[in-house]
């Protein structure tokens, strides 16, 4: 090849190199891809840029940046509802109050009427039953008279009472007497009807009762 020839060549070359690092200067960001237009992957399975423009068209699917797979969501077992606790029951003693009525007597007396034996008879019963309790026996009057007097009247319908008790099974420590005059009246005085029932022997006790409760 002679001088001139040689020249030429060198120069096609050369001009050759000079487009290629133009174009890489360009902007030249596509792909290299292989026989029917495969993409150039190396060993690590990286696609190898270079050899195709951006602008010939999109990224080839294989190169194209991979997305992970959203993880499948989690069933969560709703949390176990505890089955109710049944309340428990007990079994407590209760004080119970308890006032008989129906003691009466004639004015300006403390002897016992036959109305009077038949509440006092099942006073006795009650106190058999109960024999824990304590019995407390009240005496009242009528406001006719002075207080003083009606004071020992009233104590003396209290005896009387705790009395027949006693006789019926009732062991007298068991009661506490008291007078109290015409205290606390539960009718009118202005009548012989409201005076009666205002001369009156009240018993009050308490006794234990069993309740069931939570």
């Amino acid at each position: 090849m002679n001088r001139l020839n040689r020249f030429a060549l060198l120069a096609a070359v050369g001009g050759s190199l000079v487009a290629g690092v133009a174009h890489a200067d360009n902007g030249y960001m596509g792909y290299a891809i292989q026989k029917e237009s495969a993409p150039l992957v190396t060993g690590t399975g990286v696609c190898v840029r270079g050899g195709r423009p951006v602008t010939d068209g999109p990224v080839p699917a294989y190169c194209a940046p991979k997305v992970a797979a959203a993880p499948a969501p989690v069933a969560v077992a709703p949390a176990p509802v505890p089955a109710p606790i049944a309340p428990v029951e007990r079994t407590v003693l209760e004080s119970k109050p308890i006032t008989i009525t129906g003691i009466n007597f004639k004015f300006d007396s403390y002897k016992l009427l036959d109305r009077d034996i038949k509440v006092l008879d099942e006073v006795a019963d009650f106190a058999k039953k109960h024999p824990d309790a304590v019995l407390n026996v009240n005496g009242y009057c009528s406001k006719v008279g002075t207080y003083a007097y009606n004071m020992k009247l009233s104590q003396r319908r209290a005896g009387s009472v705790a009395q027949y008790l006693e006789q019926h099974g009732v062991a007298r420590d068991r009661m506490v007497l008291k007078g109290h005059s015409y205290d606390n009246p539960v009718a009118t005085n202005a009548t012989s009807q409201g005076r009666f029932e205002n001369q009156r022997v009240e018993i009050n006790s308490t006794i234990k009762v069993e309740k069931t409760v939570q």
